[in-house]
């Protein structure tokens, strides 16, 4: 497909420039209800996406469409014609397209590359019903996805990239029933390799919340939640807190004039009393869904450091904002946020009461205004001795208050798009 897209592209003088993503995918699919296995499927798609540019003096125009298999070559002529239309409606500054990179696309270091996809999920079936062992707990229903993806990018500027990645996904509903009573709740769990161990153990973390949030008493019955309390905020939700700064430092909100910090800037504040920050945006992290060695325009992807203990260093971004801020090689937009852990374990941080946010509703982080928060549907309680499940309440902050206070854990995490601290702790956190 890309090959006879290319040659009519390229003989095509009203398109300027264009570039070309396809994406396959085959995969292998487990549904079970209980413990029973309803549905066994295996797919195999291909997507091919084509943007074409035009130009106009010094603008730039683009457009995109999907290109289907059953479109012959006059169909696909008429599609870019009508797209390079619509382009002349949408002109934006002039911006050129990535060129080829030195820099080689290594191979998947994923353990799914040694297996079939029908064996794979059949390990992983296996490791997910191995935590379903409770009396009054149980998965009321499961999915499990194997999968295989080929990316490749081709423009008319002779780039030319192709990956192929292998993951796996598990939609889980694990349940708690007792008294006549039920509580179910949803998470997604994924992986970049297979480690049976660790997904028996996940999935028996997510069994044990259910019993949590069945347990669990509402926050006014334990807390006088008007008065201030550390709270403590983990895994994938304290990424989203650190990809704050990371947003801050894009291309596009340099460009867009939103962004609060310039390189040589402290970003955690004048007065900083938590652990100095270090953040790096790369392309792969053992482990991490996301991980990518290109990006959706095909620049080659490497790491790159946006904040050294506090101090902004550095940008990153697409190409074509990289490009309007005249930067000669932008970085792409890098879809891992690596922050540098802390010196403290979590029971040196556990010392005094605290909640502590397991699971919350989405939590929010509003990038003009600093202001951050959210409903948390199960957090934990301790009121120095032990902890107690606690529900029905929300938390709200400050960034440009609590940037510097934070304190970063020891102990690390790897999830779909972060690696760093597990646990964030921020002072003073109001509740409600």
């Amino acid at each position: 497909m890309i090959e006879k897209l290319t040659r009519i592209l390229s003989g095509m003088q009203e398109v300027s420039a264009w570039s070309i993503s396809t994406v396959t995918t085959r995969s292998s699919e487990l549904f079970y209800v209980g413990k029973k296995l309803e549905t066994n499927r295996a797919t195999d798609t291909e997507t091919c996406d084509v943007t074409v540019f035009t130009d106009s003096g010094d603008k730039r125009g683009a457009s995109a469409f999907s290109v289907y298999p059953y479109m012959s070559g006059d169909d696909i002529r008429e599609k870019i014609q009508e797209n390079v239309y619509a382009a002349g409606f949408a002109l934006n500054p002039y911006y050129d397209l990535p060129v080829p990179a030195n820099g080689s696309i290594p191979e998947s270091g994923s353990n799914i590359r040694t297996m079939t996809l029908k064996d794979a999920a059949a390990i992983v079936s296996e490791a997910v019903f191995k935590a379903d062992v409770y009396a009054d707990g149980y998965l009321s229903a499961t999915e499990i996805f194997l999968t295989e993806t080929t990316r490749r990018i081709v423009n008319s500027n002779h780039v030319d990239m192709q990956s192929v990645s292998y993951g796996g996904a598990v939609e889980l509903i694990p349940s708690w029933e007792k008294d006549g009573e039920e509580v179910e709740i949803y998470h997604m769990l994924r992986f970049e390799s297979i480690d049976p161990e660790d997904i028996t153990e996940k999935v028996d973390t997510e069994l044990k919340i259910a019993a949590a949030r069945f347990e669990a008493k509402p926050l006014n019955d334990v807390l006088d939640i008007k008065a201030p309390i550390k709270v403590i905020i983990q895994e994938a939700d304290a990424g989203q807190l650190f990809d704050y700064f990371a947003d801050d430092l894009e291309y596009s909100a340099k460009y867009m004039k939103t962004n609060k910090f310039e390189p040589g800037d402290n970003v955690q504040g004048e007065a900083v009393t938590g652990t100095p920050l270090t953040l790096s945006k790369v392309p792969y992290v053992k482990g991490a869904f996301r991980s990518a060695y290109f990006d959706a325009d095909g620049v080659y992807l490497t790491e790159t450091p946006l904040v050294e203990n506090g101090i902004a260093v550095g940008r990153y971004g697409s190409h074509r904002y990289g490009s309007y801020l005249g930067v000669a090689a932008p970085a792409g937009l890098l879809p891992v946020t690596v922050v540098q852990p802390g010196t403290r374990t979590f029971d040196e941080m556990a010392g005094e009461p605290y909640i502590r946010c397991a699971v919350f509703s989405g939590i929010q982080v509003e990038p003009n205004s600093g202001y951050f928060g959210g409903e948390v549907r199960l957090g934990y309680y301790f009121d120095g001795e032990k902890e107690i499940p606690v529900t029905g309440f929300s938390i709200s902050g400050d960034m440009n208050k609590s940037r510097g206070t934070m304190i970063y854990s020891k102990e690390v995490c790897t999830t779909s798009s972060y690696h760093g601290p597990r646990y964030l702790e921020i002072p003073d956190m109001k509740l409600a």
